[in-house]
């Protein structure tokens, strides 16, 4: 039960990214082509478009690297996996990328926490529209979390893998 619901999140919150993602992206080509010709075709400057395509960048990336988490894609060495023909090997090279992943994403959430914890001290704004920092922080803080959740998992299914062989992650 509680995998079936784990996985229902996980497609869920996989259909969000996705959209995430081609929002951002069709929003980052129509900002950054607006203002390309607003600037040398009209020779208008216009406020904030910078900043609202940085914002929308900030978001891309961190969704895209959840992503990479998410289909262990990350932190990936063809040639030392292809090397080891051993299962319980590749077992243990699994778990060990699986953990050293897990260990830099818990680095990743302390700093996120940080991040946040002086965000709330001294608020900060964007210069030309005020946008609050903390729309752009949100991307980081929810790239920790999430990337550090789908490590927690590979690091499971790697101790599952390891000691019961005949399972299937």
């Amino acid at each position: 039960m509680l995998l079936k619901l784990l996985h229902f999140l996980d497609r869920g919150l996989t259909g969000l990214m996705a959209a995430a993602i081609i929002v951002s992206t069709a929003a980052i080509i129509g900002l950054i082509t607006f203002l390309i010709l607003s600037r040398f075709v009209f020779g208008w400057s216009v406020v904030g478009l910078l900043e609202l395509s940085t914002l929308c960048a900030i978001w891309l990336y961190m969704t895209g690297a959840v992503l990479a988490s998410r289909n262990k894609e990350h932190i990936v060495v063809d040639f030392t996996a292809q090397a080891i023909s051993s299962p319980r090997l590749q077992a243990l090279h699994e778990l060990l990328v699986a953990v050293i992943v897990l260990v830099l994403g818990l680095f990743f959430l302390s700093l996120a926490r940080d991040m946040l914890g002086w965000s709330f001290r001294r608020p900060q704004t964007t210069p030309g529209l005020g946008i609050p920092l903390l729309a752009g922080q949100g991307a980081i803080v929810f790239a920790a979390a999430a990337a550090t959740l789908y490590a927690l998992r590979d690091v499971v299914a790697g101790i599952l893998k390891l000691f019961i062989p005949s399972r299937e992650t």
